[in-house]
């Protein structure tokens, strides 16, 4: 209740020294309240299928986490041909086809080996589906990257590619000649269509073996034409000791999607039991974070609705509500699994649907969401949405919380519960009572 909030506050009302002091009686102030001590519920749970479809970014590979458990991360994709009516000369023959990829980023150990797989997809595509991490293609079980393995080696650039130098992180698979084959042998006609052509190359599904350690999961730019493309290699009767190129590209008009599987059996025990047995009264000690389809948390403030309920001719106004959510003690930003640099949350319905808090319109700067690494935590302004629930404007339901970029953004965050001794997440909140 109210009067046992203004009991345990920090501050009580005063008098600021403020221009334009004078202008009120002595009686007439208002008072200015603060506390940290309001109840808070809160547990992590599995997330629901989130749309993974022309994301910014692709993921690709493997990690193995000592408390979330082990993540695989692959995708599908349709091809482009590169030019309209190509033909392939007098007599090609295949000299070799590689999948060269563009690195943007990376989550995790990136020195540990990854090994890839590639299987031609025997279903079309459809650019009318929404697809999800969930989602599966049909596909051929040859692996066409024949068990490939790199490291990702994000932060090496200078890779030479013939006669040129690539001055950008970049993966490079050899295909199978079969693929390259194939390509080579299609009827020109079928190099005449943008969607005949994808008739008889539907695509292909890329994804990696799970690993015994660490691991990594990395962010792939399949769109940057100029270091992105499938590369067939070839030389023609025209040309026998001069090696051609032709490029196959991935557009914005084409379709791809990421696939994620987890397995959450390899996680911690206490991560186990709140978030797969469901003992929510774990989240009093630690929740967590994970993109891909992963992992959010619901946080709850049971008694904000009865706030107001002992009070007589006055009313209760949020002047600031801030929750802090603070990385857990063993978090270390150095290391491979670093805390998110960016946070979303959102407002809870009675049937589980979401919407935007309206504190989020009031712009990022005075929202937050964005982690600190000086104080190791993160906060989100939340006043409106505590008024809203004060008033009875909005049902008490809960906020939800998560990474941003769940669908493309490799990541995981753990964080102090509101049971915690220290650095426990908490709300502090700034209100007045202002008279009818």
């Amino acid at each position: 209740m109210i009067g046992a909030l203004i009991l345990t506050c920090s501050a009580c009302k005063k008098s600021p020294n403020t221009i334009g002091n004078n202008l009120l009686n002595e009686n007439n102030y208002i008072g200015v309240f603060r506390t940290d001590t309001t109840e808070i519920v809160c547990y992590s749970y599995l997330d629901d299928s989130i749309g993974t479809k022309n994301v910014s970014y692709a993921l690709l590979g493997s990690s193995l986490d000592p408390v979330f458990g082990l993540t695989q991360a692959g995708f599908y994709t349709q091809f482009h041909f590169s030019t309209a009516g190509h033909n392939f000369g007098e007599s090609p023959i295949l000299d070799s086809i590689v999948l060269q990829l563009c690195v943007s980023n990376y989550y995790g150990d990136t020195s540990v080996m990854q090994t890839v797989h590639a299987y031609e997809l025997t279903d079309t595509l459809s650019a009318t589906v929404s697809y999800c991490n969930l989602s599966e293609v049909a596909h051929n079980t040859t692996d066409l990257a024949n068990s490939f393995q790199f490291c990702p080696r994000p932060h090496t650039s200078g890779y030479v590619v013939g006669t040129d130098t690539v001055k950008h992180p970049i993966i490079r698979i050899p295909l199978s000649q079969e693929l390259g084959n194939y390509l080579i042998n299609l009827d020109s006609t079928y190099y005449s269509e943008t969607d005949l052509f994808k008739q008889h190359f539907k695509g292909l599904y890329m994804t990696c073996d799970a690993v015994s350690q660490n691991g990594a999961i990395t962010s792939l730019t399949l769109t940057n034409n100029s270091l992105t493309s499938l590369q067939l290699y070839y030389h023609n009767a025209a040309t026998p000791d001069k090696p051609i190129r032709y490029d196959f590209y991935i557009t914005s008009s084409d379709v791809y999607f990421n696939h994620f599987e987890h397995d959450y059996s390899l996680g911690s025990p206490e991560f186990r039991q709140q978030v797969i047995e469901g003992d929510t009264s774990l989240g009093n000690n630690t929740i967590y974070a994970q993109t891909m389809g992963g992992v959010r948390t619901k946080i709850m403030f049971p008694n904000l609705e009865h706030w107001a309920d002992t009070l007589e001719n006055c009313h209760i106004v949020i002047n600031e509500a801030k929750l802090i959510l603070p990385s857990d003690a063993s978090i270390d930003d150095s290391s491979f699994m670093k805390s998110p640099s960016s946070l979303i949350m959102v407002g809870l319905n009675e049937d589980g649907s979401t919407y935007v808090l309206p504190d989020y319109l009031e712009g990022s700067s005075y929202y937050g969401g964005t982690y600190s690494t000086a104080t190791r935590s993160a906060f989100f302004r939340i006043s409106e949405y505590m008024q809203s629930i004060i008033m009875k404007k909005k049902p008490n339901n809960g906020i939800s919380f998560g990474i941003n970029g769940a669908s493309y953004n490799a990541a995981r965050w753990i964080v102090n519960g509101p049971g915690k001794e220290e650095n426990k997440l908490r709300v502090e909140v700034t209100y007045s009572l202002v008279g009818e």
